[in-house]
């Protein structure tokens, strides 16, 4: 089980349940994982450390899922693949990808087809 194994993943979820889900999941998966309450918290994160990849939540205080993406686009710094992930269908996996992000992941969907997302984006 080692198919994230030194992926640098940074998990971002306003419900910390849901984010210790995902990053037990991922940590199962030997992926090093960090974590944030927000966008802007993420964003932070994101321009001080280098990581592979970012799941995201769309819906969050202070700063969205989508707003979040919008400053890694902007940011002149290494930027982490993307995967947003939402309970609601108000985000579409087009439009997901529309905003640069690699798709979007239903929550709670099955936890392996979030590994595999990841996986296969590298």
């Amino acid at each position: 089980m080692a198919r994230l194994k030194n992926f640098k993943i940074l998990v971002v979820d306003d419900d910390e349940d849901i984010r210790e889900l995902i990053v037990t999941k991922l940590m199962l998966h030997k992926a090093v994982c960090d974590e944030a309450e927000d966008g802007i918290e993420a964003f932070e994160k994101i321009k001080n450390s280098n990581y592979d990849c970012v799941v995201t939540d769309v819906r969050m205080p202070n700063a969205s899922g989508i707003d979040l993406v919008r400053m890694i686009r902007d940011y002149e710094g290494k930027s982490p693949r993307i995967i947003m992930m939402s309970a609601f269908t108000d985000l579409t996996n087009e439009s997901a990808k529309n905003l640069g992000a690699l798709g979007l992941f239903m929550k709670p969907d099955d936890l392996n087809h979030l590994v595999d997302m990841i996986e296969n984006s590298f």
